[in-house]
């Protein structure tokens, strides 16, 4: 089942991304996105598998953040989380951005797969663990057919 988060699901939020992150959200930060954007979580046997932090923005959206368990990872469920959650954006956004790290490879086949292509790269943007710095890879995603167009 995919739902807006509430924020009683912030601790399952940031325990999530403390195991997929090297620099994860905080709990409180959960808790301010719940109310501040549209934050959906993927919950499987009553229990919060992942989530999807959206910030609509005039007639465009961003994705700021995003992760399914790593137990649950390669099963469909990010797809599934990824595309509701836009679909369930209020403002119908005509483009979604979003930045990822150059080295997450499953993450940039999972945009792709729903559409998002890359349009730019910011260099030596995400924090590494070992104190050295990782490009962002910058993709978007077309919502409207009159917009795609500009794209092609």
């Amino acid at each position: 089942m995919i739902r807006l988060m509430n924020a009683s699901d912030a601790a399952d939020a940031a325990e999530i991304e403390s195991l997929v992150q090297s620099h994860p959200w905080t709990k409180k930060q959960f808790e301010e996105s719940a109310a501040a954007h549209q934050s959906t979580v993927i919950e499987l046997q009553g229990k919060v598998a992942g989530f999807c932090i959206l910030q609509p923005v005039l007639d465009e959206a961003n994705l700021l953040l995003m992760a399914v368990h790593p137990s649950q990872q390669g099963k469909g469920l990010g797809y599934q989380l990824l595309e509701q959650s836009i679909a369930m954006l209020k403002n119908n956004p005509v483009q979604i951005f979003l930045e990822v790290r150059e080295s997450n490879k499953p993450a940039i086949q999972l945009y792709e797969k729903s559409g998002f292509h890359q349009i730019d790269l910011r260099k030596n943007y995400y924090p590494k663990a070992d104190g050295t710095r990782e490009h962002a890879i910058i993709m978007v995603k077309a919502c409207s057919d009159d917009f795609s167009k500009l794209f092609r």
